[in-house]
């Protein structure tokens, strides 16, 4: 049986927790979780592919070559606290999801460049939420093989799209081809977890008549899906993105996790066992 996961991406300093609970009330008040992607350190002039100021960034924050931490008294950071874990759960966002380098912020990096990103961003995160995250997402899915053994060793899961057999210790290729003709979309790999998704397809274009399809495509084959959204594409208006209203009707009754859950899961399914203590 397939079990869900609702992760929404770019949260951050400058996210309104007002504006955030309301897009996702449908899913909160049917009582399914939502794994909320937050950057610690946010970039204030960070550019989309179009070139264009991100919109995951406030308007009312003005663009700088200066970035904005999530702290414990920031509204958001507040706001994640006063929330039942078993119902919101935070994932690490990169660092300031900046374009540091080959157009990535981590994809470029080696192991110690982002070891020295990572373990600060993780330790200020940590304090303004209260709680460690256990898993972690790249901004635009970009590792590279040092960054991702990184990520291995300081998360329990790393939750992204393709992952080549290329980037990975020699060690885990059996459970890399077990996973890629199973298509289970999850591999385990030393102490933790890669939980891959098919791609954010419920957008801000999405009609309520496409969610189920776009779900049950995400799910096909998959231990855990991943049903990644972004909330500054789903929050405009007063009233919830007829998309999310769509997702919380399809979801409810089925087995929704958090990212700790997804842990849990995984952890315990036996077809992963011989792999567990030779995968790196």
């Amino acid at each position: 049986m397939t079990l869900f996961l609702v992760r929404d991406d770019d949260a951050n300093a400058t996210t309104d927790p007002e504006r955030l609970a309301r897009a996702f009330a449908p899913l909160f008040d049917a009582g399914i979780p939502v794994s909320f992607a937050t950057v610690p350190d946010v970039a204030l002039d960070t550019k989309g592919p179009d070139g264009e100021r991100e919109g995951f960034l406030s308007s009312d924050v003005p663009p700088g070559p200066t970035t904005l931490r999530l702290e414990p008294e920031t509204p958001l950071a507040a706001w994640l606290r006063r929330q039942d874990p078993g119902l919101v759960d935070v994932l690490m966002h990169g660092v300031s999801h900046a374009r540091r380098r080959g157009n990535t912020e981590i994809g470029s990096l080696g192991g110690p460049e982002t070891r020295a990103l990572l373990e600060p961003a993780l330790a200020s995160l940590t304090a303004a939420i209260g709680r460690r995250p256990i898993g972690f997402v790249a901004p635009w899915d970009a590792l590279s093989k040092e960054a991702l053994l990184v990520v291995n060793g300081l998360f329990d899961l790393l939750s992204t799209g393709w992952v080549g057999r290329a980037r990975l210790p020699v060690p885990s290729w059996p459970a890399h081809l077990l996973e890629r003709r199973a298509g289970t979309q999850a591999l385990p790999l030393r102490r933790g977890w890669i939980l891959r998704h098919k791609g954010c397809l419920i957008r801000r274009e999405t009609q309520a008549g496409e969610v189920p399809g776009a779900v049950e495509t995400l799910a096909r084959g998959a231990l855990v899906a991943v049903v990644v959204l972004h909330h500054w594409q789903l929050w405009e208006g007063p009233d919830p993105h007829p998309a999310v209203r769509a997702l919380a009707k399809f979801l409810k009754g089925r087995q929704t996790v958090t990212a700790w859950g997804a842990v849990r899961a995984l952890d315990e399914f036996p077809a992963w066992a011989p792999f567990r203590k030779s995968s790196g």
